[in-house]
């Protein structure tokens, strides 16, 4: 990449592929066994030479940072993974806050105008009636609620207004009612990983496999 050093080096997915695999949605035949420990050895190495800043996982469940740290030199410093106000992540935020873990949420919006992506947190009839309340947009209304759970919110888009109304977010109040009608939502979780899933090759077996049942 033409740097000296990476400021945040992630493990993106709990698995292991053959080292030529290259597609986004992995073929039956490109899955390893996945040996966690020596992955993260890997990881802490690249730490010790200086490669990177700081080490850390991405889309792991509470189950798999508890056996990550297990063994772990070096806990991560972060767990990236999706987090908005419809896929709130409570136990594993109150899990990773224990052990001093940054979370930071991807998808903060539900990754609208992704091919995986979803308008229902942009569209939701609550967000929508509290950013009418507040005098905002609904993509403020759901980045300052991820902001209040002390999370970083990685949005993109290569629009300037766009990317001026995320800043708003900063500014936006929200009070106890507001966080009361989020909860209320039902949960969904919209990246939820299947092309991981299969019954032969991969680690896991079925959805729940994947999340610890945290889905």
């Amino acid at each position: 990449m033409g740097m000296e050093y990476l400021d945040m080096y992630l493990v993106h997915w709990p698995v292991k592929l053959k080292p030529w695999a290259c597609n986004p949605i992995p073929d039956e035949d490109e899955f390893e066994p996945l040996d966690l420990e020596t992955t993260w050895s890997g990881m802490e190495k690249c730490l010790d030479l200086g490669l990177c800043r700081c080490i850390g996982v991405s889309n792991f469940s509470t189950k798999k940072i508890e056996q990550l740290l297990d063994f772990a030199s070096v806990p991560p410093a972060v767990n990236q993974v999706e987090m908005h106000p419809l896929w709130r992540q409570r136990k594993l935020r109150d899990f990773c806050r224990d052990h001093n873990i940054h979370v930071s949420a991807y998808s903060p919006l539900g990754g609208p105008g992704n091919s995986w992506g979803s308008t229902l947190v942009v569209n939701s009839p609550t967000i929508r009636a509290i950013a009418n309340k507040r005098k905002a947009t609904p993509a403020q209304v759901a980045l300052r609620w991820g902001l209040s759970k002390g999370s970083s919110m990685i949005v993109k888009s290569f629009s300037p207004e766009r990317i001026k109304e995320n800043f708003g977010a900063f500014d936006l109040k929200l009070d106890g009612q507001d966080f009361m009608e989020i909860d209320k939502l039902e949960e969904r979780k919209i990246m939820r990983g299947e092309f991981l899933v299969n019954e032969t090759t991969s680690p896991y077996k079925t959805i729940q496999d994947l999340w610890d049942d945290e889905i």
